[in-house]
């Protein structure tokens, strides 16, 4: 899994980026078909928006989440990201596994 961050309108931030890469190797374990994802981290006057998108195998996935602290931010957008990512899994094995056939 390929990570990039991107910091628009503020200053990169290290212990931010690690920050972030951390909670995402903690995603990447449950679901290994992650191919890459960017972390856009935006300041907007008072506020800091997040963004999380990902590419999966035949799948996107993108996450906004805004607050005044970015690490409370990242933890709100990852909670997200986990939920889609658990919801698209659950979607791709009920369609491989089909409905029982009824005689």
């Amino acid at each position: 899994m390929q990570v990039q961050v991107v910091f628009r309108h503020m200053n990169p931030s290290v212990p931010l980026r690690e920050y972030a890469e951390k909670k995402l190797r903690r995603i990447h374990r449950m679901a290994d078909k992650i191919l890459d994802v960017q972390v856009i981290y935006n300041q907007e006057k008072l506020e800091l928006e997040v963004e999380f998108r990902a590419t999966l195998h035949g799948h996107a996935i993108k996450v906004v989440e805004r607050s005044s602290d970015a690490y409370a931010a990242t933890d709100l957008a990852i909670d997200k990201f986990e939920r889609q990512i658990r919801r698209t899994r659950e979607r791709r094995r009920e369609r491989r596994v089909g409905l029982p056939v009824e005689d």
